[in-house]
């Protein structure tokens, strides 16, 4: 087991500089390097945390460093394109939501990581999120899983006039945001889709912003997905329904279990960021593979497939 692991940050954003201040939070990473082609961008992260290395391109960046692993956080159209020469290099990955726009991508993405064997995890932090990981146990502990809620709202108007996702994203964004709402409810249902009705309109704008769902599993959960973009703010929320008990999150922030008669809070502190990234060094560390919890290309491929089946609604 090695006891260091020397760490790359591909895209010096906001994605990228949370996974920096992350990561330099743990005692056995060594944040060796960044890539980002915008050198005022880069020289500012790497003043700010005491980085060494300097990149503008990853072909120079894997050619310059001898690293462990990447964390891949560019703008989110170019995760996958990013992610794809590293895992082509044999260098282990963690890219971050959503894994391509569209499953396709993903699914290049997984070839290349079985050729070289390097180790692939996707950003679906809610897998590891503090509230969702108690109140899917909680159920658990009473039986399995029957049905569940996920939402994921934003404003288009906001989106397009920020400028701050490129065009190519702005008819797709279910593959943005939503997606982790999409994953989340396919990691609690622990089962395949079955079946997939969907309603998918371009209400209000030129781009989709409205998506209505319901998905059956083969284990017999089923899910309601509902995702707004004509709203005027940012709602995030889920439902877990189990056997005489249900849980109800907000934010996700906050949340409340009803089960005996009572009616139990959820608090805590993390966003599942600090603890996916864990996950991620530790399997890097001590070799192992990702698996569940985790969100490996395995899991990504079927997240995406869903995603794409839901999309297939649009009218």
């Amino acid at each position: 087991m090695m006891d260091n692991v020397r760490v790359g940050v591909i895209g010096c954003g906001g994605r990228g500089r949370g996974h920096i201040r992350s990561l330099k939070a743990f005692e056995d990473v060594h944040l060796a390097a960044v890539c980002d082609p915008i050198v005022e961008i880069r020289e500012s992260v790497c003043e700010e945390y005491g980085i060494e290395g300097q990149y503008s391109d990853i072909p120079a960046l894997l050619e310059g460093e001898a690293l462990d692993a990447v964390f891949v956080a560019p703008p989110a159209h170019l995760n996958a394109t990013l992610a794809l020469p590293c895992l082509e290099a044999g260098v282990n990955t963690f890219l971050e939501k959503p894994p391509g726009l569209s499953l396709k991508e993903t699914e290049a993405l997984k070839a290349a990581s079985d050729e070289t064997g390097a180790k692939a995890m996707v950003g679906w932090n809610r897998r590891f999120h503090p509230i969702i990981v108690e109140a899917r146990n909680l159920v658990l502990d009473r039986g399995p899983v029957t049905q569940l809620v996920g939402e994921f709202h934003k404003s288009i108007t906001d989106l397009g006039n920020s400028g701050k996702f490129a065009e190519v994203l702005m008819d797709c964004m279910l593959f943005e945001t939503p997606i982790h709402a999409i994953d989340t409810i396919r990691f609690l249902a622990g089962a395949d889709v079955s079946e997939v009705h969907s309603v998918v309109q371009r209400s209000m704008s030129g781009y989709r912003d409205v998506h209505a769902a319901l998905v059956a599993f083969e284990n017999g959960v089923v899910a309601q997905l509902i995702h707004n973009y004509t709203t005027n703010a940012r709602l995030e929320r889920y439902e877990i329904h189990g056997h005489e008990i249900s849980a109800y999150l907000e934010g996700v922030s906050r949340g409340e279990v009803f089960c005996d008669g009572e009616k139990r809070g959820l608090s805590g502190d993390g966003s599942g960021t600090d603890e996916q990234n864990r996950f991620f060094i530790d399997c890097v560390k001590e070799d192992r593979p990702v698996a569940l919890p985790a969100a490996n290309l395995d899991e990504a491929i079927k997240t995406m497939e869903l995603a794409e089946a839901i999309m297939a609604g649009t009218r």
